[in-house]
């Protein structure tokens, strides 16, 4: 077999085993906590930045503004936060925690962020930066395969 076609088999077979790890930590955190990893990570980055607002908090998680409010509102429905619109700008919306969200964190398995966080803070700056680029090159490779083929969608 070809060694290119050995080596993506591989990296494949690699991010599948990432992949697989952190929805088996993500299940065992919903398991205990009763929130999803992504729930408990907005709640650790609200109780971090007392105030902070959707849409840093959605710049922050990677997500869009309107998935980032639609899930706030499943932890403002269990009491584990609460929105307050700015006085001075009524477009900004601040998020606090409650006593009952402190609670969830306070009980919850590992840092929000999980496993794969921890992961990458073993790994040397030289190991860290090469990671990065190699993603940034893939992620730019898969994204421009969807454009190319978006017009054959439409």
């Amino acid at each position: 077999m070809d060694k290119r076609i050995e080596q993506e088999k591989a990296i494949t077979q690699q991010l599948r085993k990432i992949f697989k790890a952190i929805q088996a930590h993500s299940k065992s955190i919903e398991k205990s906590c009763g929130l999803s990893s992504v729930r408990l990570w907005m709640l650790f980055e609200i109780s971090s930045t007392e105030g902070i607002k959707v849409s840093e908090l959605a710049s922050i998680l990677s997500i869009h503004r309107s998935t980032c409010s639609n899930m706030l509102d499943k932890l403002e429905d269990k009491n584990l936060i609460y929105r307050k619109r700015s006085k001075t700008d009524q477009r900004a919306v601040h998020l606090y925690i409650t006593q009952e969200g402190e609670s969830i964190l306070a009980k919850a398995p590992s840092h929000p962020e999980g496993k794969l966080s921890a992961s990458l803070n073993k790994l040397s700056q030289e190991q860290l930066t090469d990671l990065e680029q190699s993603f940034g090159v893939l992620l730019e490779a898969h994204f421009q395969v969807l454009i190319e083929l978006l017009p054959l969608a439409i």
